[in-house]
């Protein structure tokens, strides 16, 4: 009888041992997994990427992030391909470009029923940019951000006896024509017209429409409105620049965002429109160079072009619980203050860019202005076919400088190929 009970308990031991045993890896079935499908991963390294992710799994022990990287160039195609295999990470980065498109096509899921359960300081503290619906519904949270601003080298500016920066339309041509020497290689501009990547137009054609007191998309009524006298002369002022005043780099019309980069970088461009991802390339590029930044100058307004980088929930996340929190923790003021500092971009977050770490980022700085001030505008959001519009702007402002159409006819020709795509998706 003791033999078998000495057997009994042991079996009953054994059985207990094996139980506990099989505890973790039990736990570990039931963690939750989250599918990250990215193109940061190769731009900010593996270390930061690793950080990152044990940050979240720390104050979320019950759900694995994965990573999924994929180089920028052809995410959006592959995206889409993705969606058709019904191979989708549970959520997904997206450009404020993609945001329509991959909206009607059904690869992205509203969102507003969990914002709404969130604490009101949560939605509060991101800039109201990119509150902006697609067919009334939210479909993203922003995970970095910025806006145009002004780039100008001081050592340019001190030696033609200027100050600071010009601060209206009328300084910046002032400005612009005593920095322009074509004789000494000197430009006060590299114009940035070049048709690929149609995103060019983010950086002169669409601040200058919203400075000079043009709206580019009518919300109620879904419509292009740039081509309204205001708009037209906004874009008569941009050329009369060009080829009057001659403030520009010669070849506008071929150049785009890397020649503009890589143009004042060597320090005989003045001036620079820019986003805050420039100031790590200028770093690359020459972190010799002096120069600082500042709003945009206005022309009636002031005005500016917004973009950022975004996270959507797909429609084929496979816990769209464990997705939502992932992409709540990244978007909120823990989350996002991590990956600003890890990565040197713009903080998604206004309570972000209040803390004191990021006001000792001087060069920010002006970015955190020009947000804050009106027509600070991402229409991209309301495109869709974003692609598609900014290629039809591209070649209607390369007619309207080389002078094959007056300003107003390149902009109605634009504006009623806009109206096109927009009347489709309605």
């Amino acid at each position: 009888m003791d033999r078998q009970r000495r057997i009994l308990s042991a079996t009953l031991g054994a059985l207990a041992l094996a139980g506990m045993v099989g505890l973790p890896g039990a736990a570990q079935a039931q963690q939750k997994e989250v599918r990250w499908g990215q193109w940061k991963g190769t731009e900010v390294g593996e270390k930061f990427m690793a950080e990152l992710k044990a940050a979240f799994e720390k104050d979320h022990p019950d759900i694995k992030l994965v990573p999924v990287d994929s180089p920028f160039t052809g995410f959006h195609d592959r995206a889409i391909v993705l969606h058709q295999a019904k191979k989708l990470p549970d959520v997904l980065m997206v450009q404020v470009d993609w945001v329509a498109e991959f909206a009607d096509l059904g690869m992205i899921a509203p969102i507003d029923d969990r914002i709404a359960k969130e604490p009101k300081e949560f939605y509060a503290g991101i800039p109201t940019t990119f509150h902006q619906k697609w067919r009334d519904k939210q479909y993203y949270l922003p995970v970095e951000s910025g806006a145009v601003a002004l780039f100008y080298n001081t050592d340019l500016f001190k030696a033609a006896g200027l100050s600071g920066p010009p601060k209206t339309w009328d300084e910046f041509a002032d400005y612009a024509r005593k920095l322009t020497n074509a004789d000494k290689r000197q430009f006060a501009v590299t114009g940035t017209l070049q048709g690929e990547p149609p995103t060019n137009m983010t950086y002169e054609i669409y601040p200058l429409l919203l400075q000079g007191g043009a709206k580019l998309i009518d919300v109620p009524s879904r419509k292009a409105v740039f081509n309204s006298p205001e708009g037209v002369a906004a874009v008569e002022w941009y050329i009369e620049r060009i080829n009057k005043d001659k403030i520009s780099v010669p070849g506008v019309l071929s150049n785009g965002e890397r020649e503009k980069r890589a143009n004042f970088a060597t320090g005989n461009i003045a001036m620079m429109f820019e986003g805050p991802w420039g100031i790590a390339i200028q770093k690359q590029l020459n972190p010799k160079l002096n120069y600082d930044i500042a709003p945009l100058p206005a022309g009636k307004a002031p005005g500016t072009m917004v973009r950022g980088s975004l996270n959507a929930l797909t429609s084929q996340a496979q816990d769209n619980d464990a997705a939502w929190t992932f992409m709540r923790w990244l978007s909120g003021p823990t989350g996002n203050a991590i990956w600003a500092k890890g990565t040197g971009s713009f903080p998604a977050r206004t309570d972000v860019t209040a803390q004191d770490w990021f006001k000792e980022q001087k060069l920010f700085q002006a970015f955190v202005t020009q947000m804050a001030q009106p027509n600070a505008e991402s229409p991209f959001l309301m495109m869709p076919n974003a692609v598609q519009m900014n290629k039809v702007m591209s070649t209607e402002m390369q007619n309207a400088v080389q002078g094959k159409k007056t300003a107003k006819q390149a902009l109605d020709d634009a504006a009623a190929e806009w109206n096109k795509v927009l009347a489709a998706a309605k």
